[in-house]
């Protein structure tokens, strides 16, 4: 059966300002390891899946930045958004892309801004991931075993019943936002519980009539565009309907409403570097919790997360802060609040200073 991948890179990190600015959002950026967060995306798939069978989604303004970062893949493969709808109209267009190529094709779904180690086992989940959405012709996601009681990831609840093993697969209870701490703690207590990863698969016919089952008005969207893909009307439809189409996620969408859904447990380390804070946590601090990347002196310092591009940072007596410099910001805030700094680049957008996003 004809597999495909598609690798979502539309979005803004806005949680990544000052680094992520609009002419280079965060999936570009080297944060972790030696290539962009994009790039690393590709590489954990590209030996299941030849260069022509992975479709980028992309807007407009980061095609050309997204073709460098992936010159190895034909251009036809960069699915442009004239405007960004969210992750359900982005994964129906390249459903609709890839059913043009293979109607029984099925299809790989992953953000391209994640950070995931442990590749063997990675990959071992996807191929148990694709034998369950081909032999049920269901939706299949990832559940990733959680570590610690996280408030900023969504979470599955799975049923009681072991379906497969190695990797063990559930099907899944519910679809839980993003919980205060009180209830992270019991989730991760009772074993039930698994992080949302963002990362499923499914035939691209199943995921569309799952589509026209749950967000009709999407549906008639994507079915107009697909009627014009191959003509020289397709640009020109595309433009026209697209960014009419409905903004909503496929997990408010679709997934919190099928019945039928299969969940992969995942025990690789993975994370979806969210925000500054999720970086901090991950990198390796010394021997007073610090850590460091860029020029800096400090006195008196703990706990802090101190990022410089180019400019000096010196600091003294502080603690639990994160610290980043980029171009012609600096950022300061507390730990704690990181999830909180996409309301600075609003503030900056009310107040027409768009120069600094």
């Amino acid at each position: 059966m004809s597999r495909f991948a598609v690798i979502m890179a539309g979005g803004r990190g806005e949680r990544f300002w000052p680094e992520s600015r609009t002419e280079k959002p965060k999936q570009f950026l080297t944060l972790v390891g030696e290539r962009s967060l994009l790039q690393q995306s590709y590489d954990r798939i590209k030996d299941l899946f030849p260069a022509e069978k992975v479709f980028v989604v992309v807007n407009q303004q980061h095609l050309e930045l997204a073709r460098e970062h992936l010159f190895e893949l034909p251009s036809e493969n960069f699915l442009v958004e004239p405007a960004g709808r969210n992750t359900a109209p982005c994964i129906g267009l390249a459903a609709v892309h890839i059913r043009q190529r293979d109607y029984e094709a099925s299809m790989l779904v992953l953000p391209a801004d994640h950070m995931i180690q442990g590749k063997r086992d990675f990959v071992d989940c996807l191929e148990k991931g694709f034998a369950w959405a081909e032999k049920e012709d269901s939706l299949v996601t990832i559940g990733i075993n959680p570590t610690r009681p996280e408030t900023g990831y969504g979470y599955i609840e799975r049923e009681e019943e072991e379906k497969d093993k190695d990797p063990a697969v559930f099907s899944v209870r519910r679809f839980v936002e993003k919980p205060d701490v009180k209830r992270a703690k019991e989730f991760v207590r009772t074993g039930r519980y698994y992080w949302n990863s963002g990362i499923f698969i499914w035939k691209a016919s199943v995921i569309l009539k799952e589509i026209e089952n749950h967000i009709p008005e999407l549906s008639q969207g994507l079915k107009t565009i697909e009627k014009a893909c191959n003509t020289p009307q397709a640009q020109k439809i595309m433009s026209e309907v697209f960014p009419g189409l409905p903004r909503i996620s496929i997990d408010y969408g679709v997934m919190e409403k099928v019945s039928k859904i299969f969940m992969v447990q995942g025990d690789f380390g993975w994370d979806d570097l969210g925000s500054w804070g999720a970086l901090a946590s991950l990198s390796e601090k010394d021997a007073d919790g610090m850590v460091v990347k860029g020029p800096f002196v400090g006195v008196d310092n703990a706990d802090c997360f101190v990022y410089s591009k180019d400019a000096l940072i010196a600091a003294l007596g502080v603690q639990d802060l994160i610290i980043v410099q980029s171009d012609d910001v600096f950022l300061v805030c507390h730990k704690e609040r990181t999830q909180e700094v996409k309301e600075l680049v609003q503030m900056l957008k009310e107040k027409e200073m768009e120069k600094y996003l």
